[in-house]
């Protein structure tokens, strides 16, 4: 037997039994190493499919193996702006920002997070911050734009909405924030023609969609409105613009069950929905129903303190409230005062038929039985 063959044949098989370890570890490293940005790719997939819950899934994995991923972060974060949970997005832009305090994503999403919280001096200061790395940044422009528009600078706004369409005039948000803003100050016509570019680059945009229903409702051309709220809720029932706008026609059109029965569900979808708490307390009023409108207004109120229509609505009901039992005061006061039968009997025909006081009339039974009584014992002493 030859002992040097053996080991020449020996050290050989140990030779490649390293080689295809290191191979097979250099495989498992580069899947390893690729597999955040696989994960990536099928996150950004299921967001173009609003799968966005498996989206979620796919970043969470990436965050769990490498919780300081700024872009999965970002993406996580832009989902739940999508989702409308403000706060969770606010926080996923937080994480991003520091671990890279600079990257322009982090700090647009900030920003557009800060403005849905109605923290708007503070969304501008973000995108303050993306202008001072990039001074043409299309989101941070159309982001201050929106941001100005709450705080009714409409002039500034459309200004920002101007420079964003300069760089690209088919930028469909960059159309929808102009056109909202001109609806602001009445350009309605204008509004209009910025909605139908939208439509002819992107036919299903629901966001155009209820913006020319809300102009025609404005217009009072209410059968178009119907239109374009009716192409928004045949692809998204549960749209909540154009639910409430809807109910604000049937409103309008004294279409009292219609409109309150659209109001019961955006409030079962958005229980704070002010103007839909608004609008089911006018409704209830409309309807003679005052003591459930008044508990209507008083709940917009503690959602919104502040709210002009709600005190106002409330105000009023309180105040005719009021006048209603000045009224039945003076009714009995006069009924005490008549001295016929037959003026009697007309004054009785007379508040059956004024429909204001009926409900008052069902309070007031046991007064009026009793001043009826004392006519009657009257007439029969003048009798005597």
């Amino acid at each position: 037997m030859d002992l040097n063959g053996m080991i020449d044949v020996n050290s050989l098989r140990y030779v490649v039994l390293l080689l295809l370890a290191g191979s097979l570890f250099s495989l498992i490293h580069a899947q390893t190493s690729d597999e955040p940005a696989i994960l990536f790719k099928n996150a950004q997939n299921f967001i173009k499919d609003k799968q966005y819950e498996n989206a979620l899934n796919e970043l969470n994995v990436i965050l769990e193996n490498d919780p300081r991923n700024v872009d999965a972060l970002n993406e996580k974060g832009s989902i739940r702006l999508i989702q409308g949970k403000y706060v969770k997005a606010l926080q996923s832009f937080e994480k991003s920002l520091e671990v890279k305090p600079k990257n322009i994503s982090g700090l647009v999403g900030l920003g557009n997070s800060l403005y849905n919280l109605d923290r708007y001096d503070d969304a501008l200061d973000a995108f303050d911050s993306v202008f001072d790395i990039d001074v043409k940044n299309i989101d941070a422009l159309l982001g201050s734009g929106n941001v100005l528009v709450k705080k009714q600078q409409y002039d500034d706004a459309i200004l920002f909405f101007n420079i964003v369409l300069e760089q690209n005039p088919e930028y469909v948000s960059g159309l929808i924030a102009k056109a909202n803003a001109l609806s602001n100050i009445n350009q309605n016509n204008d509004a209009l023609i910025l909605f139908n570019k939208v439509l002819e680059i992107d036919p299903d945009n629901v966001f155009a969609l209820n913006g020319k229903g809300l102009v025609y409702l404005e217009l009072e051309e209410h059968d178009l409105s119907k239109d374009s709220f009716a192409d928004v809720l045949d692809t998204d029932a549960n749209n909540i613009t154009a639910l409430l706008g809807v109910a604000e026609l049937y409103y309008l059109e004294d279409k009292n069950i219609k409109s309150e029965q659209l109001y019961d569900k955006v409030l079962y979808l958005d229980p704070d929905n002010v103007d839909a708490l608004l609008g089911k307390a006018n409704n209830l009023r409309n309807t003679g129903h005052l003591v459930d409108s008044l508990k209507y207004y008083d709940e917009a109120l503690e959602v919104d303190p502040d709210n002009l229509e709600a005190s106002n609505g409330k105000d009023s009901i309180l105040s005719s409230e009021v006048n209603d039992s000045l009224d039945l005061i003076l009714i009995i006061t006069i009924i005490g005062s008549v001295t016929s039968v037959f003026s009697f009997v007309v004054m009785m025909i007379k508040i059956k038929e004024n429909a204001r006081l009926k409900d008052r009339m069902i309070i007031a039974d046991e007064q009026i039985e009793e001043l009826v009584d004392k006519f009657m014992k009257s007439s029969a002493k003048y009798r005597d």
